[in-house]
């Protein structure tokens, strides 16, 4: 055998190595719904209306289990076996539906990109409603 189709067959057995740890490791709709959970009480609450803003975190900790299904309904997930994408439309408003009407109530679109275990926001923007 040629140096060269030795090298080669060592990159092919790399690359499908690789890409069966990606497939292995690309994360779920449960794991995703954890991530964004956290993201709501930690970058999310930071964008609530300033009356509520200091009780936020304790609010979305209390009430976990219907701000996940929230997030849930709000998110699309495209799963492309290495890696997932996940489009999320979220308000503060779809998160505490009792907001008097007079708050400035943000939403937000925000594009994550799950793979190898993790989430990585790549586009966030603020929507004013």
């Amino acid at each position: 055998m040629k140096t060269s189709q030795i090298l080669l067959g060592v990159v092919g057995l790399a690359v499908l190595g690789i890409a069966g740890l990606m497939a292995a490791t690309n994360p779920d709709e449960a794991a995703f719904g954890e991530f964004a959970l956290e993201q709501v009480k930690t970058q999310g609450c930071k964008e609530a209306p300033q009356i509520i803003r200091q009780q936020c975190p304790q609010f979305v900790q209390e009430n976990q289990a219907q701000v996940k299904k929230l997030i849930a309904q709000s998110t699309e997930r495209q799963n492309y076996g290495l890696f997932s994408l996940y489009r999320t439309n979220l308000s503060t408003r779809s998160i505490i539906p009792d907001l008097p009407v007079f708050l400035d109530v943000p939403a937000f679109q925000l594009e994550t990109v799950g793979m190898m275990g993790r989430f990585y926001i790549y586009q966030a923007e603020k929507v004013q409603r």
